[in-house]
C-alpha cells in the first residue's frame, strides 16, 4: 500500500508531454516579444550616445571659437576652378574634424599631422581606389598613423561596421549650407570659411552645425541609398539637379556609378566623408555632378528609425524626423537667410 502511493506521488508530480510541449510554446513567445523590446532599449541607448558625440562636438566647436574667435573651416583650400577635381598635393582640404581635436582631448593625434602637407601625402587623395599601392607604400603616408585613429566620438554606434578603409571611418558631418555648392556654401562650415556665430542672423537655436550620415558598404555591388553618393553627371541648373536627385528611387538609383567610400576618413573635408548641406531632407537619396562643385546634395542619414541627430548652433542636439518640410530643413542650414523655421517639431 505505501509503495503503490509512493508510485502514485512519483508519477502525479511529472509533466506530461503536451504540458512540456505548451511551457515551451509559452517560453518561446516571451522570447519572441521580448527579444524586439531588448533591441528597442538598446537601439534607444546608442541614439543617445550619437547625439551625446555630437553634444561633445558641439561643445568642442565653441571651445575653438573662444580660442580663435571664429569657427573652424569645413575643408582647407584647393587650386581647382569651376571644375572638380581629385587635386594636387599643393592642396591643402583638411577638415574642421581635424582642426577640432586638440578640444576634443585628442591632443597626441593632433601633434602627430603636418598639416604643411596635403592630408595623405604621397597621395592626392586617400587612396580608396588602389588599396594594394597604399598597403604597399603605407609607411610613406606622412599622416597615417594619426589618420588611421578610430575616434570614438566621430563613430555612432548605430551605424553599420562595413568599410575596409585604413583610415579612422567619421559619421558625423560638419554644414556647408543649403545650397549645391560643395565649396562656399551658405552656412556654417564652408571652404576656407571663417564664420563668427555673431555672423549666424538666423539665430544659433535655428542653424545646423553638424549631422549624421551612414557610412558606406566599401562594396560596389551593394546600394545602400543611406550611405551612397550618385553621380548625376552633366549640364545642370540647381533646380533640374534637385529634381533629377529627387526622382531617383534606390532601383533607379543603382544604373548611375556611386561611391561607397562614405565616411572613410575624418581628416579631409571632401564632401562624402565630413560634410554634407541642407538641400533635401534627411534619409534620402544623395547625388554630386561629378564634373563642376557645383553640384552636390549630401544628405544626413542614419539607421536610427525615421530620423537623424543634428546639432544646433547653440550646442543643443535635437533629432530631426526625415519627413521634416523641405522649407523648413533649407533653413535650419543657413547663417543669414532670414528663413523662418516654425514648425519644426522638435
Amino acid at each position: 500500500m505505501v509503495n503503490r502511493m509512493k508510485s502514485r506521488g512519483k508519477y502525479q508530480s511529472g509533466f506530461t508531454l503536451i504540458e512540456l510541449l505548451v511551457a515551451l510554446t509559452i517560453i518561446g513567445l516571451l522570447i519572441a516579444l521580448l527579444v524586439p523590446a531588448v533591441q528597442a532599449v538598446r537601439e534607444t541607448a546608442r541614439k543617445m550616445q550619437c547625439a551625446n558625440h555630437l553634444k561633445q562636438i558641439g561643445i568642442a566647436l565653441h571651445a575653438y571659437h573662444s580660442s580663435h574667435e571664429v569657427l573652424p573651416f569645413g575643408v582647407g583650400h584647393d587650386f581647382d576652378g569651376p571644375i572638380s577635381s581629385l587635386g594636387t598635393l599643393n592642396d591643402h582640404r583638411y577638415s574642421a574634424h581635424a582642426m577640432l581635436l586638440p578640444y576634443l582631448d585628442q591632443s597626441v593625434i593632433y601633434n602627430q599631422l603636418n598639416f604643411d602637407v596635403a592630408p595623405f601625402h604621397p597621395f592626392v587623395n586617400a587612396g580608396n581606389d588602389d588599396q594594394e599601392e597604399l598597403a604597399k607604400r603605407f609607411n610613406e603616408v606622412i599622416n597615417g598613423p594619426a589618420a588611421a585613429a578610430k575616434i570614438s566620438v566621430f563613430i555612432c554606434p548605430s551605424d553599420l561596421n562595413r568599410l575596409q578603409s585604413r583610415w579612422g571611418p567619421n559619421n558625423y558631418r560638419s554644414c556647408n549650407g543649403s545650397s549645391w555648392s560643395g565649396r562656399e556654401g551658405n552656412g556654417m562650415f564652408g571652404q576656407n570659411s571663417s564664420v563668427r556665430l555673431g555672423d549666424v542672423k538666423d539665430g544659433l537655436s535655428n542653424t545646423g552645425m553638424f549631422s549624421e550620415h551612414a557610412k558606406g558598404t566599401w562594396d560596389d555591388s551593394i546600394i545602400d541609398p543611406l550611405s551612397d553618393l550618385y553621380n548625376l553627371q552633366g549640364v545642370w541648373t540647381e533646380s533640374q539637379f534637385i529634381d533629377a536627385c529627387g526622382s531617383l528611387a534606390p532601383e533607379t538609383a543603382g544604373v548611375y556609378q556611386y561611391d561607397v567610400e562614405s565616411g572613410q576618413t575624418w581628416l579631409a573635408g571632401n564632401m562624402n566623408w565630413t560634410r554634407y548641406n541642407h538641400v533635401r531632407t534627411p534619409n534620402r537619396i544623395n547625388c554630386k555632378n561629378g564634373f563642376t562643385w557645383d553640384g552636390v546634395i549630401l544628405n544626413p542619414s542614419s539607421w536610427h528609425a525615421s530620423g537623424v541627430n543634428l546639432l544646433l548652433g547653440d550646442g543643443s542636439v535635437r533629432f530631426i524626423s526625415e519627413n521634416i518640410n523641405v522649407e523648413t530643413w533649407r533653413a535650419l542650414g543657413t547663417i543669414s537667410g532670414g528663413e523662418k523655421t516654425a514648425g519644426l517639431g522638435i
